[in-house]
């Protein structure tokens, strides 16, 4: 029986040594081969005659959402973009457990929903009480880091919480120290401390696997690096 593994991917574009447009090598070659995918079905063409592939490699690196995943304790998932998609099927086996269906947040940051929010309904009735989604564009033109601080009460005690985690998947440069600089604060806020204290505490959270961070820096340089998929049951990506 074949396993679906679903990815959601940004298309990177970037000026070539030429001067006109390029496209990234991975996210590139996943989009010709999706319009390859559309062109059959459009032509009435069955898309598995097709000669396709997409390389994977598993084992390339520890996926740390999937190895840590399997704690029952609660949790914050954020992510921005197509950064969500790694959460998605770690959230509807959690959905599944009565012993943890309320264990779970998830933050999600994109530019506007009417546009970007390419998994609304994926959870269910559940998902209005467990997802907070966060418009750069639209609404109240936000970011993730200030759902971060908006809701410190929440995140402070997942970081003091037994078997508490906090994940956190995105673009490194922006996003990612964006959520870090927003940990850091509540942390001095909520625990009283300094710079150099909140900073050796969020570290010592990190060592503790309850704090995890994985950014998307090196996606362009990794065709076959299945980050994106959503990743129900993987131990590896």
């Amino acid at each position: 029986r074949r396993r679906i593994i679903e990815m959601a991917v940004t298309v990177h574009e970037a000026p070539n040594w030429r001067g006109g447009p390029r496209k990234g090598v991975g996210s590139g070659f996943l989009e010709r081969t999706a319009h390859k995918i559309i062109e059959a079905n459009v032509n009435g063409t069955d898309p598995q005659t097709l000669d396709l592939c997409v390389p994977m490699f598993r084992g390339l690196m520890a996926n740390p959402l999937a190895r840590e995943f399997c704690m029952d304790g609660p949790m914050m998932l954020i992510g921005s973009g197509v950064g969500i998609a790694p959460f998605r099927g770690f959230v509807h086996r959690r959905l599944m457990s009565e012993n943890v269906t309320n264990k779970v947040w998830v933050v999600q940051g994109i530019r506007d929903s009417l546009l970007d929010e390419i998994y609304s309904g994926d959870w269910g009735v559940q998902e209005d009480r467990i997802k907070t989604i966060v418009q750069s564009r639209g609404g109240k033109h936000e970011y993730v880091q200030d759902a971060v601080r908006g809701q410190a009460d929440l995140v402070w005690y997942l970081l003091n919480a037994l078997d508490g985690r906090i994940f956190v998947c995105g673009s490194a440069k922006g996003m990612g120290e964006g959520v870090e600089r927003a940990l850091l604060d509540v942390i001095i806020d909520k625990g009283n401390l300094n710079g150099d204290e909140a900073a050796s505490f969020l570290d010592g959270k990190t060592k503790e696997g309850q704090y995890i961070a994985v950014s998307f820096a090196m996606v362009e340089l990794l065709p076959s690096f299945v980050r994106l998929s959503d990743l129900i049951g993987q131990e590896t990506w």
